[in-house]
């Protein structure tokens, strides 16, 4: 992984777990915990088509439960990701889309803080984003993130996350946060997030040597022929590869080229 975008993800991370983290420790986030139908709640989103969704405790910054067509649609079973840390499901972004994200996520908290308590539950933030498959092709995604629980002091415990593959629907692959507040039924607002262009986020971390052997990926070449081509041996050739990988925290070539692609580094 490039080591600037690795200190701004976690920088920016320290930063989003300090606004989600605001009820930790409350007794009114443990009582409201304790109260709350989670499974009556969910019925009233049967009537959705193909989603999957995903209930994340953000004072606890973990996942508590999820399904829906989640093993259709991410290739992963329910009970994969339960339990586990955010960090688990932020991996199957794209690292410069994943910076955004949070990005996002505090650009939405700052708001939301900034709103009567009364209206925070009407407060969501949607983004869309491409999202990595366990062991297939990534697809874009439609993430609505809710808000569904809160302490006495209106302040977010539970997010209701429902996912929808618009793969066919969204040409432009682009990432895109806004936050949609619908407290006013007359003044619905719709709040675009703007990310602030950042050397680092777009520094080309591919050398001129491993340009030239992804380059060459990019036409389908083989690791043998790429050798062939560029007069060097194929175990250099698939060294380059490993580190182009490593770099961009990508799984495959085909993500690697993708990456590639979109940033414009080739």
């Amino acid at each position: 992984m490039n080591i600037k975008l690795f200190k701004e993800l976690h920088k920016t991370y320290q930063q989003f777990s300090s606004f989600a983290q605001r009820a930790l420790g409350k007794k009114s986030t443990i009582h409201s915990k304790e109260n709350f139908q989670l499974d009556e709640y969910l019925k009233i989103y049967h009537s959705i088509d193909t989603y999957c969704y995903v209930i994340a405790d953000s004072v606890n910054m973990e996942i508590i439960k999820a399904g829906g067509s989640f093993y259709k649609m991410l290739g992963y079973q329910p009970e994969e990701v339960v339990g586990k840390r955010y960090s688990f499901i932020l991996k199957a972004y794209y690292l410069p889309d994943l910076i955004k994200l949070i990005k996002g996520g505090i650009d939405y908290f700052d708001y939301l803080y900034k709103q009567p308590p009364q209206n925070r539950p009407y407060i969501k933030a949607n983004f869309t984003a491409e999202f990595k498959v366990k062991n297939r092709e990534s697809i874009h995604i439609l993430g609505q993130s809710i808000p569904i629980l809160f302490n006495e002091e209106m302040q977010p415990i539970y997010f209701l996350n429902i996912i929808t593959d618009i793969s066919n629907l969204k040409p432009d692959k682009a990432f895109t946060h806004y936050i949609l507040d619908t407290s006013d039924d007359n003044d619905i607002k719709k709040i675009k997030t703007k990310f602030k262009p950042s050397n680092q986020q777009n520094e080309n971390p591919i050398s001129a040597s491993e340009k030239r052997v992804l380059l060459l990926m990019a036409e389908g070449r083989s690791s043998k022929q790429i050798a062939d081509d560029l007069c060097l041996s194929e175990h250099t050739v698939k060294n380059h590869r490993k580190n182009m990988l490593k770099k961009m925290g990508c799984f495959s070539s085909a993500e690697l080229i993708k990456t590639s692609l979109v940033n414009g580094w080739i």
